[in-house]
């Protein structure tokens, strides 16, 4: 009898390993990490894979540490990425500046007679070699300002999967629509928009102030702010930019509330997160980039042969969380930690 009870606690045992396997196989497991060290992970083999953005995606397919199984423009086409913000208390002037600074950056970064300048800046900016930043280059699209369908289709995921913790009611709007309009506050760009349909040449009165604006280290979607500063846009303007760099936005969000800094480049994940959930009072004034992410995997050739992998993420809520989430279902898989 002993022998039977023995053998059927094996069973059961057997049969759970059987079941947990079976459903670790149809899950992709989650970590967070810096892009920096998914690189260096994979590199190792500690990790199978990681969504990042550019250029530590390049990085890692140039030195043959993985290759690209899904771009975010296969994912989730056109979707926004990084944004400018602002200090609610920054002066319209000073606002107007940094969006006229930031729009000529970008048509500079989007012009293709500046291609050879381009690749140099954004090799300094970065930090990588030219290889490196032309292969990441081509998977960026430089902005003026974001998608706000996708932005908003954005946002409303957020609240969907649960990682807004507050409403716009808590937040002193009556409604999502008024937040939102506040949040993506578009009356800056769209004032210099049509001053420079009206006359290309045109630059804003100088301001002659000191403004701190912060950015992530070696993002290459915030090329903007470097290409403003060596082609002089923001001195024209008379703003005398000191730039201050963070690890993450949502080191950079805490920039902001502790009042280090008046504006900034950073995601839209925790830009959106931290305005929400702890109420840094920011306004979205122009997009930085949409697209420029991608599925880096070491061995798996498609998405379905992740399951049961280790996949990294810069962070959860992040919108390369969302896009592998996006990327997971489509194969018919599940994330979990």
């Amino acid at each position: 009898m002993k022998k039977l009870i023995a053998l059927a606690v094996l069973l059961a045992i057997f049969l759970a390993g059987c079941q947990q396997a079976e459903v670790e196989k149809g899950k992709i497991r989650v970590a967070a990490m810096s892009p920096r060290d998914m690189v260096e992970q994979l590199k190792l083999g500690e990790i199978d894979a990681f969504v990042a953005w550019e250029p530590f995606v390049s990085e890692a397919v140039v030195n043959g540490y993985g290759k690209i199984i899904a771009t975010s423009a296969d994912i989730w086409p056109n979707h926004p990425c990084c944004v400018v913000a602002t200090s609610d208390k920054l002066d319209r002037d000073v606002a107007v500046a940094l969006v006229w600074a930031h729009v000529k950056a970008t048509r500079f970064i989007n012009s293709e007679e500046n291609r050879e300048k381009v690749l140099e800046y954004a090799s300094e900016f970065t930090g990588k070699n030219r290889e490196v930043v032309e292969e990441a280059l081509k998977r960026i699209k430089f902005v003026e300002y974001p998608d706000k369908e996708e932005f908003v289709k954005y946002y409303q995921e957020l609240e969907r999967g649960g990682y807004l913790t507050k409403k716009p009611g808590d937040l002193g709007y009556d409604s999502e629509d008024e937040f939102l309009k506040d949040f993506l506050y578009s009356e800056f760009y769209d004032y210099v928009l049509e001053r420079l349909k009206e006359n290309e040449s045109w630059v804003p009165e100088k301001v002659n102030k000191k403004v701190r604006v912060g950015y992530l280290t070696a993002d290459l979607h915030q090329l903007a702010i470097y290409v403003a500063m060596k082609e002089s846009y923001y001195k024209q303007v008379g703003l005398q930019v000191e730039a201050k760099e963070f690890a993450n936005g949502v080191m950079e969000m805490e920039g902001f509330k502790n009042r280090e800094i008046d504006a900034g480049y950073l995601g839209g994940a925790p830009a959106t997160l931290k305005r929400v959930n702890d109420d840094i009072r920011i306004k979205i004034i122009a997009g930085a980039n949409n697209e420029g992410s991608a599925i880096v995997a070491k061995d798996a050739k498609s998405l379905e042969e992740l399951a049961g992998k280790k996949v990294a993420i810069p962070g959860f809520g992040t919108v390369q969380d969302f896009l592998l989430r996006i990327a997971a279902e489509k194969a018919g898989l599940e994330t979990g930690t």
